[in-house]
């Protein structure tokens, strides 16, 4: 995958993490992690920015490779649900994305409910 197709991944999840204004110390480490396994960390958190809104990341996200979507959309139902909980703001954000997709909310459901047990499990 493309550094820039990496990157943009980055900040779709950053984004999402951020959509409630809170960031806990799960959601961090799972940005580090997800920046550091992107081979994108050498410039530190840097590399997300410009964060994105979930309307700005509806548009962003079918910019990308079809791959890439898969790994996107997996990537933030997994740090939406890494303190094992979903905002609202972060629902919105997955609903917006899943939208721009072509993937329905209740597919989006099951997805979002099979991650939330198992990081229920991981606490």
């Amino acid at each position: 995958m493309e550094y820039g197709t990496r990157q943009k991944i980055c900040q779709l999840v950053a984004g999402i993490i951020i959509a409630d204004d809170i960031l806990d110390e799960k959601e961090e480490a799972f940005v580090d992690r997800l920046i550091k396994s992107f081979g994108i960390g050498d410039t530190g958190r840097d590399v997300i920015f410009p964060l994105v809104d979930r309307n700005e990341a509806a548009v962003q996200i079918k910019r990308l490779p079809q791959d890439a979507q898969d790994v996107a959309l997996a990537l933030m139902i997994d740090a939406a649900c890494v303190d094992a909980q979903i905002a609202p703001e972060e629902r919105e954000y997955l609903i917006a994305i899943a939208s721009a997709l072509g993937i329905p909310e209740t597919e989006l459901a099951k997805r979002v409910a099979e991650r939330l047990g198992a990081a229920s499990k991981n606490l």
